[in-house]
């Protein structure tokens, strides 16, 4: 069985991790290439390895009025160490030491002082890793050229993975976390405009009315596989208003053809001077009056709101009573009707007509001899039906298919669709053996 506690994820969910996992294989392999292509050419990571360590000495030159010409900066102690792995010499044109930790080994790996060097140069001192070089470069500082020359005799600090992290960042995390933010961001914003049409829709679905045949998907602004998808649902929704519609008027029909023999059968036992006719007049009576509920319930599953006309809700009242009031009176009881400031609604004045008349009649039906009904129509969009009977034993909320033909439920179940086709409301107000209420609420704005 499915648990549908467990929402699936969203698209955009999806798509994201999608994305950021084959942008991390992608990544990984450009990583790869990146890496290959640095560390296996010692010819290359050489002259990086030069250019990095002499511009971070030329940083020396900074600031140093008070200082004398140069000072070592405070990040480069490992050329201030004496017969240490890391040599410098910082020089003029005319010879000028600038700054050095020398020994007798630069007269071994760097170029003699009388030598010009060019701007950028540099040799493998060994073969293999870690890797001895030797090298240097010309910068021009403060008008002035500066000759610095380094060698590194044993890579002890890293500075081969620090120019590979380097090369890292230059070309593979910066220019691919660009692209990425645009990639993704691009694809996210795009699938969130394509998606507001379909949630928009989705929306809405939840509140289709399957009586209502000009209620189907919008597929205004979906994409095109999507739209198909409302197409299909929209396809299968028109077969299963044609189904019910058919149902309906198979039911209608049937119960039509119904009524003409019952009222035969009535009319010939009234010819039957017997207790048991009686009974079964009652029972005919009741049959009837089901057949009755059943026509209603076809013409309220008939009913297009695209007809709904403005009914005035006192002028149906007044209507109703006038109509009912005979039947009120034969059963010795009272009916009277008031008008608090009713108005008008939008709806299908038949079937307002039908759910006020059922209420009339399930107080007349269930409320001993004798009882008083009133009917008020109003204040605002609404109509009450009070006795003061204050007699109601019909299930406030009952399954339609459980109802039975002499409940007063399936009347109310009838009076509550009605109502729920008007955007209204069924309300119930019962004081036992004081008063029964009962409300047409309509929650439409003002007309």
């Amino acid at each position: 069985m499915i648990d549908r506690s467990v929402r699936p994820p969203t698209l955009i969910r999806i798509i994201t991790l999608r994305i950021a996992l084959f942008a991390a294989l992608a990544m990984a392999v450009q990583a790869a290439l990146v890496f290959a292509d640095y560390y296996f050419d010692n010819e290359q990571l050489a002259t990086l390895m030069i250019e990095r360590e002499t511009g971070k000495l030329s940083k020396g030159f900074e600031r140093r009025h008070d200082e004398g010409p140069y000072k070592l900066p405070h990040d480069l102690v490992r050329y201030g160490i004496q017969g240490g792995f890391y040599i410098t010499r910082i020089r003029t044109p005319t010879g000028q030491i600038l700054y050095t930790n020398c020994d007798a080994r630069c007269d071994n790996h760097l170029l003699p002082h009388e030598v010009n060097p060019p701007d950028l140069w540099s040799r493998m001192l060994s073969d293999g890793k870690p890797l001895a070089i030797a090298g240097g470069k010309t910068y021009e500082i403060h008008g002035d050229k500066i000759f610095i020359e380094i060698a590194i005799l044993h890579d002890s600090d890293g500075i081969m993975w620090a120019v590979i992290g380097r090369e890292f960042a230059d070309h593979l995390a910066t220019p691919m976390a660009i692209m990425l933010l645009f990639v993704l961001g691009g694809t996210l914003l795009s699938i969130r405009q394509a998606l507001r049409p379909v949630a928009k829709a989705a929306r809405e679905a939840g509140h289709l009315d399957p009586l209502d045949p000009s209620h189907l998907i919008n597929q205004t602004g979906m994409p095109r596989e999507i739209a198909d998808l409302a197409a299909a649902v929209n396809r299968s929704l028109a077969r299963i208003g044609a189904l019910m519609k058919s149902q309906r008027l198979f039911t209608t029909a049937v119960a039509h053809e119904i009524r003409t023999p019952l009222a035969m059968m009535k009319l010939e036992l009234g010819n039957i001077d017997h207790p048991r006719a009686r009974k079964i007049e009652g029972d005919l009576d009741a049959l009837a009056g089901f057949v009755g509920q059943i026509t209603a319930l076809g013409r309220l599953e008939s009913a297009d709101r695209a007809l709904f006309r403005p009914v005035d809700l006192a002028k149906l009242a007044d209507w109703v009573v006038t109509d009912i009031a005979p039947l009120v009176y034969d059963l010795n009881h009272t009916i009277a009707y008031s008008n608090l400031g009713a108005r008008s609604v939008e709806g299908h004045a038949p079937l307002l007509e039908d759910a006020l008349r059922n209420l009339v009649e399930n107080a007349v039906k269930h409320t001993p001899e004798g009882a008083a009904i009133d009917v008020v129509a109003g204040p605002g969009p609404r109509l009450t039906v009070k006795d003061d009977a204050g007699v109601f034993d019909a299930p406030m909320e009952v399954p339609f298919g459980d109802l039975k033909a002499d409940h007063m439920g399936i009347g109310l179940e009838i009076v509550r669709r009605i109502m729920a086709l008007h955007k209204g409301r069924l309300e119930i107000e019962v004081e036992p053996g004081h008063l029964t209420a009962m409300t047409l609420v309509f929650d439409q704005a003002k007309f």
